[in-house]
């Protein structure tokens, strides 16, 4: 039986259709489909079984999924935070100067809602390639997870099915987290790595592009030997290698977010959800974006020599 639909409000048709199962996954059969329908997603246009991801941004499902969600609560007082942005002001001779600016402002409080990260797996089912979900638990303890994971099935797909995890028929591949694309390593200088960074740029406003390219560019200044560009719910964001002394910098396009600094392997890095990259401790430095931000960066990539 077919779920088909733009979303739904609880789980009546799914309960039905799964009957007696407890353990389910969702899946979509991609045999006769457009590529464009998972190509959009993030996936390449010829699917292998065992890959996986974070689907990228569609709509308010997919978004929330990659990105989480913030809860401004105006029910309680104001608080100073720096905004940085890119301004001209005009001097006393009447000269205009331009530059990248930072400033205090006001705003309410927010409260994080952690990125669910819930990813599509390439499965084959009884000789068909599928796009499937990760093991279903048809219980109450997990209406919430389980209700937004058909919704995220249904904004991708439109339709999706329900199937027996336990069937022999469902094979369990080897999987690959394909969520960032390593590029051929070598030095990556500005020079280099902008053209790189304005393909992920290239449909945001002109004073945000300014202030990408001005993050980008200082750490870019450190000649970086490995970058790997996001995929799927990570497209936008970019991590800077230095694999002489064991550090990456994860940096995107997103001028809320804080820079994150590791110095973990690069293998246990790439397998982390965004929501265990910002709310755990694996990284070594959380930058936010400030007046210090500059001088923070080159504090933690002072090892190496320009």
């Amino acid at each position: 039986m077919k779920i088909k639909g733009k979303s739904i409000r609880n789980l009546n048709r799914v309960l039905k259709a799964a009957g007696e199962l407890k353990e389910v996954k969702f899946a979509y059969k991609v045999g006769g489909k457009d590529s464009k329908v998972w190509e959009q997603l993030g996936f390449r246009s010829a699917l292998v079984v065992g890959h996986y991801l974070i689907p990228s941004v569609l709509g308010k499902i997919t978004s929330f999924n990659a990105r989480g969600a913030e809860i401004v609560r105006k029910d309680l007082p104001k608080q100073s935070e720096s905004v940085t942005f890119f301004g001209s002001s005009r001097d006393w001779h009447g000269g205009i100067h331009s530059g990248i600016r930072t400033r205090t402002v006001q705003k309410y409080p927010r409260d994080f809602v952690p990125a669910p990260s819930e990813a599509f797996y390439v499965t084959e089912i009884e000789g068909e390639l599928y796009l499937t979900t990760s093991v279903i638990n048809l219980v109450e303890e997990d209406v919430v997870r389980n209700l937004h994971v058909c919704n995220l099935m249904l904004e991708c797909f439109g339709e999706f099915e329900i199937y027996d995890s336990e069937k022999e028929t469902l094979l369990g591949p080897k999987l690959k987290r394909v969520q960032w694309e390593i590029l051929p390593r070598g030095e990556y200088p500005w020079s280099k790595s902008k053209s790189i960074i304005d393909a992920a740029t290239r449909s945001i406003d002109k004073k945000e592009k300014e202030v990408v390219d001005y993050r980008m560019k200082e750490i870019a200044r450190f000649n970086p030997d490995f970058l790997a560009t996001g995929q799927g719910g990570f497209s936008g964001y970019f991590v800077y290698g230095f694999e002489k002394i064991g550090v990456y910098v994860l940096e995107s396009i997103y001028l809320d977010n804080a820079t994150y600094i590791f110095e973990n392997d690069w293998e246990v890095f790439s397998q982390l959800t965004k929501s265990e990259i910002i709310n755990s401790s694996l990284a070594k430095a959380r930058i936010v974006h400030d007046r210090k931000w500059v001088a923070t960066i080159r504090s933690e990539l002072s090892a190496i020599k320009i």
